[in-house]
């Protein structure tokens, strides 16, 4: 079987590229699953029969789909070998659209919500750690390594891959090993803190990178000692009217349009200079 498994487990790349608005990732998902029904079922009658039960809707985060994909392959395992099949696949459809709408949900949080905006702060960290600062100063001259300026990037797709190559996997395993439930696949980590872990972990990469910026940004403009603390303060106020806004129940759009509004008042209306 673990042949098999391989082979979804590569399949699984491609669980997007058949997707469609009228039953979304459900080509992809019959195409994954097709190694394991093919070993299941010699018969092609049967193997048709069971390619044609997952043509209808599936969606779900496309890393943590080997998870359902693993528990299916179980449960039509053990389905054909049983007495009744019909009764054996029975539990199958609402155990794979409940582990497709837990695990879309997990998938979604881990993926979209934290390692993918950490790629760019990665990024960033990376260039500035090896003395690139364009990023922050558009018109900076200075000769950049080409190296160094490939490495930001690939980090943050080499720490991005390694998670959802990791849990593709892993997620296959797990979900063939304990095929057939409706909770199959969620114990296999402690995913609200590894949530947490990743919010954290993102929170110091954006501390961190605010921090330099707020530095160099000081250290490039510094002119007057007197202006420094002007320069501190308007960020702050900034922050400040945003947490006004928001407990009084407007939305940030509506804070960043009084930042503007005000903005376009002092320096169009009264004159007023950059810092």
């Amino acid at each position: 079987m673990k042949t098999t498994l391989f082979r979804m487990f590569l399949r699984s790349f491609f669980i997007q590229a058949g997707w469609n608005y009228e039953r979304f990732q459900n080509l992809g998902f019959a195409y994954c699953l097709q190694p394991a029904l093919e070993k299941t079922y010699p018969d092609r009658e049967k193997l048709k029969a069971a390619l044609l039960r997952h043509l209808q809707i599936f969606n779900t985060q496309p890393y943590m789909a080997s998870f359902v994909l693993g528990n299916v392959a179980g449960i039509e395992e053990r389905a054909a070998a049983a007495a009744d099949p019909e009764a054996a696949l029975k539990v199958m459809p609402g155990v794979k659209q409940a582990l497709a709408s837990s695990f879309a949900s997990i998938g979604d949080r881990i993926f979209w919500g934290r390692l993918k905006p950490m790629t760019a702060q990665l990024c960033l960290l990376v260039w500035s750690a090896g003395g690139f600062l364009g990023w922050l100063f558009t018109g900076l001259d200075a000769p950049v390594s080409p190296a160094l300026l490939f490495a930001g990037p690939l980090a943050g797709i080499v720490l991005y891959s390694a998670f959802a190559v990791y849990w593709r996997w892993r997620g296959l395993k797990a979900g063939y090993a304990c095929g057939g439930a409706q909770s199959c696949g969620l114990g296999s980590a402690d995913w609200p803190r590894m949530i947490r872990v990743l919010s954290t972990a993102g929170f110091a990469m954006s501390l961190a990178l605010a921090l330099l910026a707020f530095a160099l940004l000081a250290a490039v403009n510094w002119s007057a000692p007197g202006e420094l603390p002007q320069k501190f303060l308007l960020p702050l106020l900034v922050l400040g009217l945003h947490r006004v806004t928001r407990a009084l129940g407007r939305s940030v759009f509506f804070a960043a349009g009084t930042v503007l509004a005000l903005s376009l008042a002092a320096f169009g209306l009264f004159g007023a200079q950059p810092l």
